[in-house]
This record gives structure tokens, C-alpha cells and sequence, in this order.
């Protein structure tokens, strides 16, 4: 009998960690909303990400008619080709974009970028062929 309410007690003891852990897992599905405790866990989800990821420096300078852009190159690995690392990405003939974070987060957005700047070429070029 002793046995059986120690295990029933851990039980609604679990239970009612589960219930609580649902409770404030509803919050972090949207920044607009404050946790119980009066936290915003994207804003907080965001923040760790960014301090962790990637820890490297960038800068970008735009003059009248130039642009200058200096990165850190930090190689993660001694087998990996240091000539085959870089931030810096070409999206169009005259667009490139430079982005540091997780090297796979960087690869999705600059398939992303040329998939959009392929898509307002094709539609410049349609507006220009029936325009004339």
C-alpha cells in the first residue's frame, strides 16, 4: 500500500509538471505574447540563437557610388579548404549579400534571394514585352 501511493504521488507529481510545462510551452509560439511570467520566449529564442551561432564580425559601408564589405573568415575545421569558406554570397551580376549564422540558415536564404530576384527579372521582362 505504502509502494502504491509513493508511485501514485510521483505520478500527479509528473502530471502536474507536464501541465504546467504545456501551459508555458503555448507562449512561445508567438511573440506578441507574454508568459506568465512575463517573458517573450521568441524575443529570448532569438537573442540566444543570435549570441551563439556564429560569433563572427561583419561591416558594411556605403559610399555615392561604392560599397565596402569586410568579414572574420574563421575555417571550422583543419581538413576543411580555407578558399572554400566565405560569407559572402553572389545573388544576381549585381547583387551579392553577405550573411554569417549557421552555414546551412545562409545557404536557404541565398536560394531564397536569387529565387526572388529570378522572379522579378522574369516579371520586369514580361512587363517590358508588353508595355512595347
Amino acid at each position: 500500500s505504502l509502494l502504491v501511493d509513493e508511485v501514485d504521488g510521483a505520478s500527479k507529481s509528473r502530471a502536474a509538471d507536464c501541465a504546467a510545462m504545456s501551459r508555458d510551452s503555448n507562449y512561445d509560439h508567438h511573440i506578441t505574447i507574454f508568459s506568465p511570467a512575463g517573458k517573450l520566449y521568441q524575443v529570448e529564442y532569438a537573442i540566444k540563437c543570435a549570441g551563439t551561432a556564429s560569433g563572427l564580425t561583419s561591416v558594411a559601408a556605403r559610399g555615392a557610388d561604392s560599397v565596402v564589405v569586410v568579414t572574420q573568415k574563421k575555417v571550422p575545421d583543419r581538413l576543411v579548404d580555407p578558399t572554400s569558406v566565405t560569407n559572402i554570397h553572389k545573388v544576381t551580376e549585381k547583387v551579392a549579400v553577405l550573411m554569417t549564422g549557421r552555414s546551412a540558415d545562409c545557404r536557404a536564404q541565398v536560394t531564397r534571394l536569387r529565387y526572388e530576384a529570378n522572379e522579378f527579372k522574369f516579371q520586369c521582362a514580361a512587363r517590358r514585352g508588353l508595355m512595347s
